[in-house]
């Protein structure tokens, strides 16, 4: 997925979350689309060492710019759950 305008697609994403853990960046992506809020997760994980958690995996969500101000407010009830 392109983060970035192109001519075919006008959508605009925005950092809305990161972790070092893609398991939770994938319940998080998850939490946003309940909530009708599309999200997409970009990992990037240190592959060479096979490492899934700690600095250097980091996992970054991502939202439509237009639905920016709605994601953090489901995130802040995430945090307040978790």
């Amino acid at each position: 997925m392109n983060l970035h305008n192109t001519e075919h697609d006008e959508t605009r994403w925005v950092l809305v979350y990161t972790t070092n853990t893609l398991w939770e960046a994938e319940v998080v992506r998850g939490f946003l689309r309940s909530h009708g809020i599309d999200a997409v997760v970009m990992p990037q994980v240190d592959t060479s060492r096979a490492l899934t958690i700690g600095g250097l995996a980091v996992a970054k969500i991502y939202v439509p710019t237009a639905v920016f101000a709605e994601a953090e407010r489901v995130l802040n009830t995430y945090r307040q759950q978790s």
